[in-house]
């Protein structure tokens, strides 16, 4: 299909400067891209009403429109007198999203010129490649009801007016749909030609560093070099190599804490070992995957040495600069981000590892996971000042950075902001609650803490619906029979309602096949 619109030298470049308003006047013209206005009373349902039309039309290609001109882009002096605080960007974009939906992309700019007020207002295009109307759009004029455009219509810049979609319009739009999907889709294709590059790159370089003496491979080394050189010393066989490696991380890991580098140097340092554990998982290399959980475990276990830690267990207070708390967030969010890749991989084994583990003095929570939670709650670290107000953070938000920060945890090609990453780290916090529960036989809020809750229930949902038939997933998890299993999902829906409710998230197993089976076995 091809289409050749109007020719237009209008740049459509987002830029609202004065040079771009003297660029545009320059034309003394319009365009499809291009609209002049004599003048718009914000004030006046007509004008306001006129331009939402002309901006739903405008959202099709993107473009400009200028206020306070004729047709030939001299200024008029119409808007003198006008506020210009009504054409506030924040402003007028809320106004129109009376009658247009969103993304609703709006730059505007007042200017001067020849002692005439200009403005200057900049439309991008809709993601759909066209806006629909969401609500009519009338006004009165000499005691009639006139109606400008219907919700549900569509209007574009058909040469230099604003009118409804016609046929050509339409296959414009489809046209320029299939055009944007071939660029992305080729963007697409060259990072993925640029990223097996840089990995074959890696692996050569990996290959040649293993060869060296020991402690060439090092901590010190960029993380998919380092992955690289780790399957390498596992294909050759030499595990004395990559044993090296793990101590030599574990005992950098404890300088920085005494060091006091936990969000700098530590952070860095455990990207690269949930980028090792992520690799092992992913070529299936369980043992040395188990190798790096335990130094993640060592780590975690590090404040802890030489105190007393009931002294944690007891306070409902920790300082915020204290070690402890700070060492265990930074470890248990990346478990959860490595917990989410289990959940895509249905690697269920990997989850009941990431979560049974208590490191050494830690005895007054069940798992690491409900220890870190409630131990960064106390030292305030998840919460955060938002425009005079206090917000309460949720580790999957904190695990969803690192999960969009760290390509190696997406080595299944999801995009760092994929709406999969969020699902899968609420699927792994519910899975691993479930597992907590079970090996416990305690639903108590001591042995876990929903933080799926937050999310929508469509996310969790299916997972535990799969939990009830799926034997693999049971005999992973320790579920020895249908009743432990019923008992472990009422007791976290418990919990796990009142947080929904906060939220709007979690609304409880009632009526779906999950509260059928609690009824059935429990």
């Amino acid at each position: 299909m091809s289409i050749s619109p109007l020719s237009s030298p209008v740049v459509v470049d987002g830029i609202v400067s004065d040079e771009k308003l003297s660029e545009l006047l320059a034309l003394q013209a319009e365009y499809p891209e291009l609209d002049f206005k004599g003048t718009t009373d914000l004030t006046a349902t007509e004008d306001t009403v006129e331009l939402a039309k002309d901006i739903g039309a405008m959202q099709v290609r993107g473009g400009y429109i200028v206020i306070g001109v004729d047709g030939h882009g001299a200024p008029t002096g119409e808007l003198d007198d006008a506020d210009r605080r009504r054409f506030d960007e924040a402003s007028l974009t809320q106004k129109m999203l009376r009658w247009l939906p969103p993304p609703l992309e709006l730059r505007v700019r007042t200017a001067d010129r020849h002692g005439h007020c200009v403005v200057l207002l900049y439309v991008g295009r809709h993601t759909s490649g066209c806006a629909f109307f969401i609500a009519d759009g009338t006004y009165r004029k000499r005691g009639k009801e006139v109606v400008l455009f219907r919700a549900g219509e569509v209007f574009w810049r058909d040469g230099t007016r604003s009118t409804r979609m016609s046929q050509h319009g339409l296959e414009e739009v489809i046209a320029r749909r299939i055009t944007d999907a071939k660029t992305s889709w080729l963007a697409e294709q060259r990072e993925i030609r640029l990223q097996e590059r840089a990995d074959l790159d890696a692996a050569y370089e990996g290959r040649k560093l293993t060869e060296g003496p020991l402690g060439t491979v090092s901590p010190d080394m960029d993380s998919r070099e380092l992955n690289a050189a780790a399957l390498e010393f596992i294909r050759r066989g030499d595990l004395i190599g990559l044993q090296y490696l793990l101590n030599e991380t574990t005992a950098r890991a404890r300088a920085f804490i005494d060091a006091d580098e936990i969000e700098t140097e530590l952070g860095a340092l455990l990207d690269k070992l949930v980028c090792l554990a992520a690799t092992f998982l992913e070529y299936e290399q369980w043992e040395w995957f188990d190798r790096v959980v335990d130094v993640l475990v060592q780590i975690y276990a590090m404040p802890l040495a030489g105190i007393d830690p009931h002294g944690f267990a007891y306070a409902s207070w920790i300082p915020a600069t204290e070690a402890g708390p700070r060492v265990w967030l930074q470890v248990v969010e990346r478990v959860f981000a490595l917990g989410a890749l289990a959940v895509r991989r249905r690697r269920w084994a990997v989850i009941q590892r990431l979560t049974l583990q208590l490191p050494d003095g830690v005895d007054y929570q069940r798992t690491w996971l409900r220890h870190a939670l409630t131990m960064a709650n106390r030292a305030h670290h998840l919460q955060e000042q938002q425009n005079g107000q206090t917000v309460e953070l949720s580790l999957l938000s904190l695990a969803r950075g690192d999960v969009a920060r760290l390509g190696c945890l997406r080595p299944d090609g999801l995009a760092p902001d994929s709406d999969e990453v969020i699902t899968s780290l609420a699927q792994f916090d519910v899975l691993s609650n479930i597992t907590a529960v079970v090996a416990a036989d305690d639903a108590s809020s001591r042995v876990f803490y929903p933080s799926f809750a937050r999310v929508r229930q469509h996310r969790v949902q299916p997972v535990v619906e799969r939990l009830l038939t799926d034997d693999a997933m049971r005999t992973a998890f320790g579920v020895a029979n249908d009743a432990s299993l019923a008992s472990a999902l009422s007791g976290i829906a418990e919990i796990a309602l009142s947080e929904g409710q906060r939220y709007d998230g979690f609304s409880g197993w009632a009526q779906t096949s999950v509260g059928d089976f609690i009824t059935q076995h429990l």
